[in-house]
């Protein structure tokens, strides 16, 4: 339970007497007192009658209490008696057992995230210049080590390549004097998945889909010259987006 506190409260009185099974009581003055509730007082401050009630609510000098808090015990004050704004043990037992927590904590549902542990994190959007990483995956897919700085190569020299399942997030170069054919083949990717594909050799690289998969392009499907790169999107089911450095 949350609770309030001020560090300008002023001791008070009871104006008048309080049984113990009373579920309000009045008091001089609520000086610095909080505004949200619950609040802890204490009455009878510093005597053998102290009893800790949580204030709930208040009407002018008139509040409502919830009495014998903290393991204290309801019991009758008179007009007079001393009213002070505290802090208890709860508070000091709340927080030591606030910090050995795991889950449920600051408001989260679910685990703390650490920095060395072992956990799966579901619904995170991670921001930045550089995020970086060690086996990363996605659905299955291996990330590289780093994101920011290194991908995998996968080195294709022959004048025909159909992309696989595992080139996603791969770059596929494509190395041969003669023109070169990359297809693209439905039933392999899924949505948000991509491959990037470059030319380093003089063969011109087109593509083209496997008669299923659709691929929309602009202003061509070809690698405009040696070391142009592009880009293979998935979209839609079986459905590709091909941009880059294109020519028809």
């Amino acid at each position: 339970m949350t609770r309030y506190y001020s560090a300008t409260a002023q001791d008070t009185t009871l104006t008048s007497s309080v049984t113990n099974s009373s579920t309000s009581i009045v008091v001089a003055a609520t000086t610095g007192y909080p505004t949200s509730y619950p609040f802890i007082l204490a009455l009878d401050y510093n005597t053998s009658a102290e009893e800790l009630v949580a204030v709930t609510n208040a009407s002018g000098l008139t509040l409502t209490v919830t009495r014998a808090y903290n393991g204290t015990t309801a019991q009758t004050h008179a007009v007079g008696a001393v009213v002070r704004h505290v802090i208890t043990a709860q508070d000091l037992t709340d927080a030591q057992n606030h910090y050995g927590l795991t889950s449920g904590v600051h408001g989260v549902t679910g685990s703390v995230v650490g920095t060395t542990d072992t956990q799966t994190l579901t619904n995170k959007t991670i921001t930045g210049a550089v995020i970086t990483g060690t086996n990363l995956t996605d659905s299955g897919n291996t990330f590289p080590s780093n994101l920011g700085n290194t991908f995998t190569v996968n080195a294709q020299t022959g004048i025909t390549y159909t992309l696989v399942a595992s080139d996603t997030n791969k770059l596929v170069t494509a190395t041969n004097a003669s023109a070169i054919t990359v297809t693209i083949p439905a039933g392999v990717f899924s949505v948000g998945q991509s491959v990037n594909i470059t030319q380093l050799g003089a063969g011109q690289v087109t593509f083209q889909g496997d008669g299923t998969s659709t691929v929309y392009s602009t202003p061509g499907v070809k690698l405009r010259a040696q070391y142009s790169i592009a880009t293979v999107a998935c979209i839609a089911n079986n459905t590709f987006l091909l941009v880059g450095d294109l020519t028809a």
